[in-house]
Parts: structure tokens; C-alpha cells; sequence
């Protein structure tokens, strides 16, 4: 794996951390917003109000929002649309003056949804059929016809969000587009704590600045569609009998999986190897399987089929913070990697992996081991330090 593959998946890692320290109980939400984006994919959230989905999507597109090449693109687009929600709010008003020189009908796209990398429609099923039908084309096809003329849109992906699931068969199409389905809730009790103190840092950082959030972008859309172009060198051979029973099985069970989303299934997995640096899939990225289904009911059915292959670590770590043993692991195999250190690169990613270790460690429920764990990475730190200083590194 190519090391500049390397740091744009660490930049990635680096926003899962910032968003998990500032939600919680999202983690998976989390991991599954990264992953889409890597898959360029469209991902339903299903949940009540008021469970931080626009809050949490905001975050991630401001974090992922360095400077855009192209001046008319902006990095995030969000609305609430109901039934009275007009055209013009979402694609751009008319340009009425262009029409009355005869030059035709077409609308003024700037800063609206077709200029958007990321997306985000707020009770997505609301909308009436003249929105609905030119989403459908933009998901489907990022393309946005305008005065007749089709362009291109900017999407990077989209994210819906709903209180429940659709029952009308006139949004079947536009439902089916949302290749991943991602069930949210209310925080559980036990967690209150948490809640209690990250939700009021939150408040009290909307005091101190106003409402408008306000983030340091960590990584660009560019370097996520340098993961994208990857997901084609991801090697599927090794995962695919398991993949077709696993399918056979859903299927079997009533949950609709079309050809379509059984093949575009294959880059979340895909996406999901990369993320984790590999280049092999492997049984345990089927853990985003879980996330088909057509309604809530079936989220138990999902996670039976796929018991026998996603391990209990797997979904721990995707879920929430990882445990001290496999944090431990990590850093004493991070410790063992010091002697292969020779050039300033080397010791460049060292000293980032080192960083990303400590935050992790900081942000982690530990108790008796932290202390331990931030003196091996001090310890670490001051060696590498130490060997750079004598001029061991090659130039």
C-alpha cells in the first residue's frame, strides 16, 4: 500500500476520532458516514428527532473541507424538506433575467445542491414529486438536467435522513437508492453520564462561539477520492463464496436485496478492507451487511445471518472504544517498529502513529492502564528523538 494511500486513510482515522470524542454512542454511525463517503455511496440514518444526525453530518463535512479546487463547488449542502418545499430551494431559483434575453430556461445553481460534494436532506421522504424525481436522477446518476442541458453535479455522496421507514410505493425507487440503511436511537441510560458532560461541551462551545460550527478541516474530498480510485486494486476473490451464501441466506430470509445493491454492496466491503490497510477482504468487513435491511424489524434477522462471520472484537471496535488488550497489542507492535525506522519519512509516520496513539488513549475509558500506555508512547517519543537527533535518519 502506497504510503500516500497511507496518510489519506490516516487523515480519515483522525476524523472517526474527533467525531467519536464529540458523540455519543455513534461510533458505528460514524464509521459508516466514513465509509460511505470512501464507497461514494448514499446512507440512510432511520431514527427520532433530536438523535444528532445533522449535527454529526455537518462535522464530518467541515472536517473534510479543505481547500476545494474548484471555486463554485462547496463542501456541504443541507435542508429540511417538507411536502411545500419548492424547487428553487434545493436546485437554485430561475434565472428570469437569462429567460427574458431568450437565452432559455435554467436555474442558477450556485451554492445550491448541485454544487454540493456532500449532502444532507433532513426528512428526505417529504418531498414532493418534482424534487423527488430530479433526486433520483442526481443519486442515481450525478447528473442534474438544467434548462434541458444535463451537467454533472459535484456529489460526493448523500445522506437521507428520516423518522421512519417509507411505506408509500411511489418512494420505493428513491428509497432503494440509499444503498446502506443505518438505524439511530436516543443515548442508552447507562451512557447518561457521558451524554451529560460531552452534550454540555457542546453547548457551551455554541455559547462561547454562536451556532455556527466552526472546525479545522482535517483531510479533503480529494484525498478521499484518492481512496475511491483504490477500491478497484481491493482484492474480493477471498471473501466471495462466503459473500454469495450470505446473500442467499438475507434473501431467504424476505429482506429485498436487489442485483444492483448486491454489487455495489461490494465497495462498502471494499472500502472497508482499505480503511483498515488492507487490500484483502476478509469475513469481517461483511459486519456492514448488517446494514440492508428494508425495515427496522429485520436489524436482528441481519445480525443472525452474520454472527458465524463478523467476530464480537469486530463489532466492539466499530461500535465504541477499543479495549485496553488491543490497544496495548498496537503499541507494543508500534514499539517493535522502532528498529525498522530509517529514513525522515519513517520517522515522520512514527511520530504521527505515536500521536494518534495518545489521543486515542486520552479519549478511551481506561483507568488503571492509561498512565502506563502514555508513558510507553513518552518513552517512544523521547528515543525517536533522540536517534534523530545523533543523525541516524538518512536525508
Amino acid at each position: 500500500m502506497q504510503q500516500d494511500l497511507i496518510n489519506c486513510i490516516a487523515d480519515l482515522d483522525d476524523v472517526s476520532g474527533l467525531l467519536k470524542s464529540y458523540f455519543v454512542g455513534k461510533d458505528e454511525m460514524v464509521e459508516m458516514i466514513i465509509l460511505c463517503a470512501i464507497a461514494q455511496e448514499h446512507l440512510l440514518v432511520v431514527g427520532p428527532p433530536g438523535t444528532a444526525k445533522s449535527d454529526l453530518v455537518k462535522r464530518f463535512s467541515l472536517l473534510c473541507s479543505e481547500t476545494l479546487k474548484e471555486s463554485e463547488t462547496i463542501p456541504y449542502f443541507e435542508y429540511l424538506l417538507t411536502q411545500f418545499t419548492e424547487p428553487n430551494e434545493i436546485f437554485g431559483p430561475v434565472d428570469v433575467k437569462s429567460f427574458q434575453e431568450g437565452n432559455g430556461y435554467h436555474r442558477i445553481t450556485n451554492k445550491m445542491l448541485p454544487k454540493a460534494e456532500i449532502v444532507f436532506l433532513d426528512e428526505v421522504f417529504k418531498a414532493n414529486s418534482a424534487i423527488l424525481n430530479a433526486l433520483l436522477t442526481i443519486l442515481n446518476e450525478r447528473i442534474f438536467y438544467n434548462g434541458g442541458r444535463a451537467n454533472d453535479v459535484s456529489l460526493l455522496f448523500a445522506i437521507g435522513a428520516t423518522n421512519e421507514v417509507p411505506k408509500d410505493p411511489e418512494l420505493n425507487a428513491l428509497y432503494d437508492r440509499f444503498l446502506i440503511r443505518l438505524w439511530t436511537d436516543h443515548v442508552e441510560e447507562e451512557r447518561f453520564p457521558e451524554l451529560f458532560r460531552l452534550g454540555w461541551k457542546l453547548e457551551s462551545d455554541r455559547i462561547k462561539e454562536g451556532y455556527k460550527i466552526t472546525h479545522k478541516p482535517t483531510t479533503s474530498t480529494d484525498k478521499i477520492k484518492r481512496i475511491y480510485r483504490e477500491l478497484d486494486n481491493v482484492d474480493l476473490n477471498p471473501i466471495e463464496n462466503h459473500y454469495r451464501e450470505l446473500v442467499r441466506r438475507i434473501r431467504s430470509e424476505g429482506i429485498h436485496l436487489s442485483d444492483r445493491r448486491v454489487i455495489k454492496l461490494l465497495k462498502l466491503i471494499a472500502a472497508s478492507a482499505l480503511k483498515n490497510r488492507r487490500t484483502k477482504a476478509e469475513s469481517g468487513d461483511f459486519w456492514i451487511l448488517r446494514h440492508v435491511w428494508n425495515n427496522p424489524e429485520q436489524i436482528t434477522i441481519l445480525e443472525n445471518i452474520l454472527e458465524p462471520y463478523v467476530d464480537d472484537d469486530t463489532i466492539a471496535n466499530i461500535r465504541g472504544s477499543r479495549d485496553a488488550k488491543t490497544i496495548q497489542q498496537d503499541l507494543d507492535n508500534l514499539q517493535q517498529n522502532m528498529e525498522k525506522l530509517k529514513s525522515d519519512i519513517d520517522f515522520v509516520d512514527f511520530l504521527k502513529q505515536a500521536e494518534r496513539f495518545r489521543k486515542e488513549i486520552n479519549r478511551a475509558d481506561l483507568l488503571d492502564e492509561k498512565k502506563s500506555m502514555l508513558d510507553q508512547i513518552k518513552n517512544m517519543v523521547n528515543q525517536v528523538y533522540e536517534i534523530i537527533d545523533k543523525g541516524q535518519p538518512d536525508a
